[in-house]
């Protein structure tokens, strides 16, 4: 009996909130539970978080509406997890625990009336039950009621329809005559019918383990038999046989009666994970990711809340899946920046399955080429992690050749305008000759990403960001990659009136159409983020190009992770450096962690492979190591720079970025931010080596017509760090002097643009 609750609220506040809970509702309400709370002058769907919490003095407390489920939607687990998150990013927590739940189970406002379920649940009609058969049925009813006694029950109208050819209208007969029930039947949504086609035709095939592999698994199963928490970091090269791994460690936590939760870094590695996933666990995979649709995600969602699947595959938000009788979390690809969420709650999904399983007693595995640095450094130290290591391809394959060749020298030879030199053409054109495959890597998506006027210098720029227009061919646009804005291409200079419009640099479209004019004979496809909008893009590219139907693929990161297409022998990398240019501490670490991934898609079947990596840097240290995939000498040599300017993972870092339309108050709310954060140092920090940095303009200044500033914290000591954003936040938001939506909080930063 329950008579006060605490609730979180979807609503951009940093506390949760206590109700009265009425007579009839308080044998019925629990943790877990979604409630109507009235807020303000709305009522909301909130999360009931605890029972008869210690009510909060001299406070006249609201009665809850109603309590919209029979049993808990979010786990005790995840509860304790999606508070730590809200401690942990400085979130508000309506926003921590509305990304534990599929889209519309918690955000929708209530109603005036009694409130809707916001359950998604698809009916339609069905025969749902089959009576004895009356004697005076027509042919076509005999013949139907004789097909229903034949198969299991229920079977939708449209279905039996389709697959008979017998009408509706033979069953709704049947009902009238008492032979049979037609009742609403719930349609399971499954996303399986879309992973079908990339490796339709290639059989999962089980591999024995060599050495290595055998050696880590027996570390995992060690770790699994003493059933409490432990992190291992498993660092292999690239085809090192990982996945292979892990599959066996999941058939391992199922034999124990425990389940298992694999996470990849983004929706386009799920179809192939999917195929090895569903060939060795059938129908106890789920999956989860941002692509699916609502229905399709709520019901694979609601599949593991009910424990009929117990293996679930994800991407970041999978993180939150409500498996029970957790054994073990795989987070493939650790150092991928695609597991850190980029809006509220700026969560790390590493970061939560690290604390997830430390309350769930489960393990956490996380396996990577080229780990994040602050992933490696705490697995040296051995204060986070345990470590294991795969120095050799399966089969004992070879790594590929790698040839990094110096675009100074091409330069001198061929003139301005090269994009292809000597030495990658000439490999294309054996490839080709020999029926191989080639990956081409230019992380730029569009034409040209620069479009300029030779007589006065003027630049298309979008009118909201502080960015440089793209332009895309197939559009015939130029169009902003941050905001979406796009306009058509001018005729002539908008600044000058002149007719002297240059496109400059080069984007995936454009190297496909370069490379279709000098090897016309090949089939040459492209992927990126445009090309594959439409639903089935993404299958339909690489399905061609895992069939041989496609010689050549040219495509941004989305390449280099996670793909194995044995016929590729070679990888060639344009534009090697230009992430180098960026302002921002992690440049070099994201550099030598994409040419090492996408180095590591060639020579992975019997023939071996080559990458050709094309600079104007050939001498930097990230090029170099990436080349001879040599992760611990890359990272020494950045850890030196690292320690030097005090970065992790030798410091704590939190940005705090500010935005507003007027550039002149942000910049005034960016003082008074930076003036309380230091007030606060001075008072709490007793390790003194707390840095507040700025406030000063973001490297992107102006983004989707807002002006941003950002204050960067530097710190040793996280406790100091939480303790004086905390005392900040809380003074900012008694004064009201700082509009806090206007303020965003990102722990741990991935990057400072």
């Amino acid at each position: 009996m329950a008579e006060l609750v605490e609730v979180a609220v979807p609503f951009p506040i940093f506390s949760t909130f206590t109700y009265r809970v009425p007579e009839y509702w308080r044998d019925k309400v629990q943790a877990g539970m979604r409630a109507v709370v009235p807020f303000r002058s709305r009522k909301l769907v909130g999360l009931v978080l605890a029972c008869d919490p210690q009510p909060p003095e001299g406070t006249e407390l609201k009665e809850i509406v109603e309590v919209l489920d029979e049993e808990p939607v979010v786990l005790p687990g995840l509860i304790e997890v999606g508070r730590w998150i809200a401690a942990y990013y400085f979130s508000p927590p309506g926003e921590a625990f509305r990304v534990m739940l599929p889209p519309g189970l918690l955000l929708k406002r209530a109603d005036d009336g009694p409130a809707r379920r916001f359950w998604p649940v698809r009916k339609q009609l069905g025969v749902v039950e089959l009576a004895s058969r009356p004697p005076d049925l027509t042919e076509k009813q005999a013949q139907a009621w004789e097909l229903l006694s034949e198969v299991e029950l229920p079977v939708l109208l449209t279905t039996f329809s389709r697959e008979t050819g017998l009408s509706e209208a033979v069953l709704r007969a049947l009902a009238k005559k008492k032979a049979l029930r037609i009742g609403d039947v719930e349609i399971k949504r499954s996303p399986w019918k879309d992973y079908g086609r990339l490796y339709r035709h290639q059989p999962v095939v089980r591999h024995r383990l060599n050495q290595e592999q055998a050696r880590v698994l027996d570390t995992i199963g060690l770790l699994l038999k003493e059933r409490r928490f432990s992190a291992l970091l498993v660092h292999g090269v690239t085809g090192s046989g990982k996945t292979e791994i892990y599959l066996n460690a999941i058939q391992s936590v199922l034999e124990q009666g425990l389940s298992a939760l694999m996470l990849v870094p983004e929706i386009g590695l799920t179809p192939q994970a999917a195929r090895a996933f569903r060939g060795w666990f059938g129908d106890q995979v789920a999956i989860l990711h941002s692509a699916l649709s609502e229905g399709e995600r709520f019901d694979q969602w609601r599949r593991v809340q009910e424990g009929r699947s117990r293996v679930v595959l994800g991407t970041r938000s999978a993180v939150f899946a409500p498996v029970r009788k957790l054994g073990i979390v795989i987070i493939d690809e650790e150092h991928d920046g695609s597991y850190k969420q980029d809006d509220f709650p700026r969560y790390h999904a590493r970061e939560t399955a690290y604390k997830r399983c430390q309350l769930e007693s489960a393990l956490l595995v996380v396996g990577s080429a080229t780990p994040q640095m602050e992933t490696y450094y705490q697995a040296q130290q051995g204060d986070k992690y345990r470590f294991q290591s795969l120095q050799k391809r399966v089969m004992e394959r070879p790594l590929p050749q790698v040839r990094i060749v110096d675009m100074r020298r091409e330069f001198e030879k061929h003139g301005p305008g090269l994009v292809l030199s000597d030495p990658l053409d000439l490999a294309i054109r054996r490839r080709l000759d020999n029926q191989q495959q080639v990956l081409m890597l230019i992380n730029r998506r569009g034409y040209t990403p620069v479009v300029l006027c030779r007589s006065c210098g003027h630049t298309e720029q979008c009118k909201n960001c502080s960015i440089s227009l793209t332009y895309h061919q197939v559009q015939h646009r130029l169009m902003c990659h941050y905001c979406g804005f796009s306009r058509r291409v001018p005729d002539k200079c908008r600044e000058c009136g002149k007719e002297y419009i240059f496109y400059l640099g080069e984007g995936t479209e454009k190297i496909q159409e370069i490379l279709q004019r000098r090897f016309p004979e090949a089939e040459i496809d492209r992927l990126d983020r445009d090309a594959v909008r439409r639903k089935g893009a993404y299958d339909r590219i690489l399905g061609n190009f895992a069939s041989g139907r496609t010689n050549i693929l040219v495509g941004t990161q989305m390449i280099a992770k996670g793909h194995d297409f044995p016929q590729v022998t070679l990888v060639g990398v344009l534009a090697a450096d230009q992430a180098l240019r960026l302002a921002d501490f992690r440049a070099a670490e994201r550099t030598f962690q994409l040419l090492t991934q996408v180095a590591g898609r060639a020579g992975r079947g019997e023939q071996p492979g080559e990458v050709i990596i094309q600079t104007y840097y050939p001498n930097h240290y990230a090029l170099r190591y990436a080349g001879a995939q040599d992760y611990p000498t890359f990272y020494a040599q950045e850890a030196g720079f690292r320690s030097r300017f005090r970065y992790p993972p030798f410091s704590i870092l939190a940005n705090l970025l500010l935005q507003d339309r007027d550039r002149e108050e942000v910049a005034k709310m960016a003082r008074q931010v930076a003036d309380k954060l230091k007030a606060f140092r001075d008072q709490l920090s007793t390790s003194q080596h707390m840095r507040i940095m700025g406030p000063a303009p973001a490297a992107l200044e102006r983004l989707r017509e807002e002006y941003r500033f950002q204050i960067l914290v530097k710190t040793t000591s996280r406790m100091e760090l939480h303790q004086v954003l905390r005392q900040a936040v809380e003074e900012l938001q008694t004064e009201r002097q700082v509009n806090l939506r206007k303020v965003t909080i990102d722990i741990d930063p991935l990057t400072l643009l």
